[in-house]
This record gives C-alpha cells, sequence and structure tokens, in this order.
C-alpha cells in the first residue's frame, strides 16, 4: 500500500501524461496542454491564488521552458509546480498569521 504523498506523486505523473499526449510531442505540454492540466485539475488552487489570468500562464510557461523550445518536458513541469506551491506555501502563512491576529487582537 502507498503512502498518501506516494499516492500524490504517482497522481502528479499520471496527469502529466495525460495533457501531454493530447497534442504533438506525448512527452512534453504545449501551452495550451498546460493551461487545461492547471485549470482542469487545479482550478480552485489557481483561483485562491489570483493566477488564472492568461498572462500569469503565459509568464510561467516562459520561466519554466528553460531550453526555450516551447514545451514543457517533465523536468520543466517540476518548476512549474515548485512556483505554484511557493505560491501556495506563502498564502498559507499569511491566512494563519490573519487567524492568529483576529484571536489575539492584533490587527
Amino acid at each position: 500500500m502507498h503512502t498518501p504523498m506516494e499516492e500524490s506523486l504517482f497522481q502528479i505523473i499520471a496527469c502529466y501524461h495525460q495533457y501531454a499526449a493530447r497534442e504533438g510531442d506525448v512527452e512534453t505540454l504545449s501551452l495550451e496542454e498546460l493551461k487545461a492540466l492547471l485549470m482542469d485539475n487545479v482550478p480552485h488552487f489557481m483561483e485562491s491564488l489570483g493566477r488564472k489570468e492568461p498572462y500569469y500562464l503565459s509568464e510561467l510557461f516562459r520561466a519554466a521552458d528553460k531550453n526555450k523550445d516551447k514545451q514543457i518536458c517533465f523536468d520543466e513541469f517540476l518548476f512549474v509546480l515548485g512556483r505554484l506551491l511557493t505560491d501556495y506555501h506563502l498564502l498559507y502563512h499569511r491566512r494563519l498569521c490573519t487567524c492568529y491576529c483576529a484571536q489575539h487582537s492584533l490587527h
């Protein structure tokens, strides 16, 4: 039996390949495939971060495309996930701080 973290990692890999296989190279994501993957699979995540704007996704794609081939390989996709997780982690801490301050009348 796999741990919840292991299951999450398997799901990320399977999701990546499901979207990469939609068009062109089956081992990479185009900008459109990346947008579809994120908006279909993490819509609440994207919304809570204010990251649904097309310019954000385009800039994220450009930053992740290290070799500038207009495709995102799996290693580059990990950069995308890292960026989103970092943003969400900061949001998580802001919410904790807001909650703590409200509980202790610090605002």
